[in-house]
């Protein structure tokens, strides 16, 4: 089986910056598409994603491209990594210029604002269902500031054929970022867009001052929710024990890097969540994913009290001491 050498990062944000650099720095050809004109002419000059990830150089086999078409001319692997928002919209741009025989990978973590789609989906749907098989997910602890610094890792690259994981596995691995392969593609992308629901809770209970027994706990239960979840959907409880559930909760929950953990801590400080919000570029997926993942659980009728604690806080103007009391007041249960 033909190695895959050649890729094109879609989208030069931070995750996307980290990974053309992790790639480049193994001997790939790798190309880096900005979306914004004056990006990719500051990436050229520069060398260096100062707006979001400074201080890490751009290897010169890195080739920057502002046309879509030009950045995946002749590439075997793409690899998307735009917001969740956004995911819809590059993959009907992809539709018309992606290679036929490319395999494609996503690194974003959520649901589609509104209709509240997994992201392999929506890029199945504008793919003409083309590539449904083949569509990746690449999941797990995976800071952009650490992994573009070679800081060791691990993650989990999710694919219903797992041939095309296992091509994806040999790409991406290098001594210090393990990859392993999954099947279980609804499982992960769930694991990803809920565990940073779950990060803002963490976040609040740091703004509160509520310490580590509590954080214990609340990722623990977190974690619960999200197994409920995975498995009303058919996914595996080996998915969320692994890199894409425990692992990503664990990271997001607790590193200074999280800017959903930051978030949850400005709120648990009292900020509002619109002053949050326009207070940084970065995007803040746990926000919109408290809707989406509330709005499956519903629909579902799956119990995620702290999803629905973050979901009143952001959304119903309920004080975060609050939410926290009426998480403790619960009717007892067993653990499980």
């Amino acid at each position: 089986m033909q190695e895959l050498r050649s890729v094109a990062v879609v989208n030069a944000g931070g995750w996307g910056t980290a990974l053309a650099v992790q790639l480049a720095n193994q001997g790939h050809d790798v190309r880096l598409w900005a979306r914004r004109p004056e990006l990719a002419d500051q990436l050229v000059a520069g060398r260096e994603n100062s707006e979001y990830l400074p201080g890490v150089a751009i290897p010169p086999n890195v080739r920057i491209e502002h046309d879509l078409a030009a950045a995946l001319d002749g590439v075997d692997t793409v690899i998307v990594a735009v917001i969740a928002s956004y995911m819809r919209a590059i993959a009907h741009e992809l539709a018309t210029v992606i290679p036929s025989d490319a395999l494609l990978v996503h690194g974003t973590k959520g649901l589609e604002p509104e209709s509240w789609r997994r992201l392999s989906e929506v890029l199945s749907e504008e793919l003409s269902d083309r590539l449904t098989a083949s569509i990746a997910v690449l999941c797990g602890p995976n800071h952009a500031e650490e992994v573009a610094r070679s800081l060791p890792t691990a993650a989990v690259v999710a694919c219903e054929d797992i041939d095309v994981a296992a091509r994806l596995q040999r790409l991406l691995s290098t001594p210090w970022f393990r990859v392993y392969t999954n099947r279980d593609v609804a499982g992960v992308e769930l694991c990803s867009a809920a565990k940073n629901v779950v990060a803002i809770a963490a976040g609040i209970g740091d703004g509160l001052g509520y310490g580590d027994n509590g954080k214990a706990a609340l990722i623990t239960r977190g974690l619960a929710e999200i197994w409920r979840l995975v498995e009303h959907k058919g996914g595996s409880l080996a998915t969320v024990a692994g890199l894409a559930g425990l692992g990503d909760v664990v990271a997001t929950c607790t590193s200074p890097h999280s800017r959903n953990r930051w978030a949850g801590e400005q709120l648990g400080r009292g900020r509002a969540p619109a002053e949050i919000i326009a207070s940084t570029p970065m995007a803040i997926e746990g926000i919109p994913a408290a809707r989406g993942i509330m709005a499956i659980a519903r629909e579902c009728g799956i119990e995620m009290p702290i999803c629905e604690g973050v979901y009143r806080i952001l959304f119903e103007n309920q004080r975060p001491a609050a939410a926290l009391q009426d998480l403790l007041a619960r009717d007892f249960t067993s653990e499980g």
